[in-house]
């Protein structure tokens, strides 16, 4: 397949738990769990063939929050703050995670030497490879959002604690991400959603008083490029992406965003793939103009924070002056958010999910039609 392998219908990896999968979780008991898992998954795997889904995942069935493929299989994180807890701290003490709206649960503080425990995604990926012809896709967290999300950031000490941690983990995932792409997934997804409060007018100002924005934005796109480099013996045709979305409308776009800092992000880039929120707010949106050509654009215009749905009208509407500007090659159309990335919070119900990814196959084939 030509380009970025005609994905033109995204999604992005975590999708509602079924009823029996969550039971068997509250549960507890590891046997049974891991065969509801296998079963969520597999039925998982055949509807996003259904839909026409162009890359297929596990759901992220496996995992209890979307941060849980790393925390459960990399030693030495820990609290994100105070101290006598065994588990991430509540908001409050993390800035740049309350700004981008990372729930308290999901955090956890980084440690200075990570220690992979073995394989962090092989289980993920064995059972779609084993189960469908259609291309595999995984996400994972990134480096930089991993070091970052349980930091306050609040001092040069703390960012260069960071950002050594950063590093450390990116050698990490870029491990994994090899081993993937020898295991034959064809595409990885590395999630930050720390990006947009350092990448908008609102954010940065936001955070202005509590953090170094820009020494912040450096760390993570340092931390988070080294981790898609020098993938030797690689596929030709593999492909990363960099997502910044998490659970719907990216926060602090009201006023757009900041053009050197998206310059930051962007220039010279080793991503092949971007996925970001496109709202229905002109002014909301990441400038489309400011995208070099060659970098695919995942488009996520299909809400997944309501269940209501959206007309096809409205969201070709919205569509139709990108694909005139850019043609239909590095374009890819989206939700804007996962459906669940934590286990017991899903967005909606699995039918109203359904609809929803339905949704965005029916806008992707008014442009691409039996390409996809």
């Amino acid at each position: 397949m030509a380009d970025d392998f005609r994905y033109h219908i995204d999604h992005h990896g975590s999708l509602v738990r079924p009823a029996g999968l969550r039971a068997a979780r509250a549960a507890g008991e590891p046997e049974a769990l891991a065969a509801a898992e296998e079963e969520a998954v597999i039925a998982a795997l055949h509807t996003q063939r259904r839909l026409g889904l162009s890359a297929v995942g596990d759901g992220q069935f496996r995992r209890e929050h979307f941060e849980s493929v790393v925390y459960d299989h990399v030693e030495g994180f820990g609290p994100a703050a105070g101290p006598g807890r065994s588990g991430p701290a509540a908001a409050g003490s993390q800035p740049l995670a309350d700004a981008a709206g990372i729930p308290a649960a999901r955090r956890c503080r980084a440690p200075a030497g990570p220690a992979a425990t073995g394989r962090l995604a092989d289980a993920e990926a064995a059972t779609p490879l084993a189960n469908v012809e259609r291309p595999v896709f995984v996400v994972l967290p990134s480096p930089g959002y991993l070091a970052a999300v349980g930091s306050a950031l609040a001092d040069p000490a703390a960012i260069d604690a960071a950002s050594a941690s950063a590093h450390a983990l990116a050698a990490i995932i870029r491990a994994e991400i090899r081993a993937l792409a020898g295991q034959g997934v064809a595409y990885v997804a590395l999630g930050n959603p720390l990006y947009p409060p350092l990448l908008t007018v609102a954010g940065r100002e936001r955070l202005a008083n509590h953090v170094d924005v820009d020494a912040v934005l450096n760390l993570l796109v340092e931390a988070d490029r080294a981790a898609v480099t020098e993938l030797e013996e690689i596929p030709e045709n593999f492909r990363v992406g960099l997502d910044l979305t998490d659970s719907g409308p990216v926060p602090t776009t009201e006023r757009g965003y900041h053009q050197p800092a998206l310059d930051a992000l962007l220039d010279e880039t080793p991503f092949h793939r971007l996925c970001t929120d496109f709202p229905a707010d002109p002014a909301a949106r990441l400038p489309v103009a400011a995208i070099k050509p060659g970098l695919v654009l995942s488009l996520g215009v299909v809400d997944t924070s309501t269940a209501v749905l959206e007309t096809v009208e409205a969201l070709l509407e919205r569509l139709d002056p990108v694909f005139e500007q850019r043609g239909d090659v590095d374009v890819a159309i989206a939700t804007n958010s996962g459906f669940a990335a934590s286990a017991d919070r899903p967005l909606m119900s699995e039918d109203e999910q359904r609809a929803k990814l339905r949704l965005v196959e029916t806008a992707a084939r008014y442009y691409w039609g039996n390409e996809i």
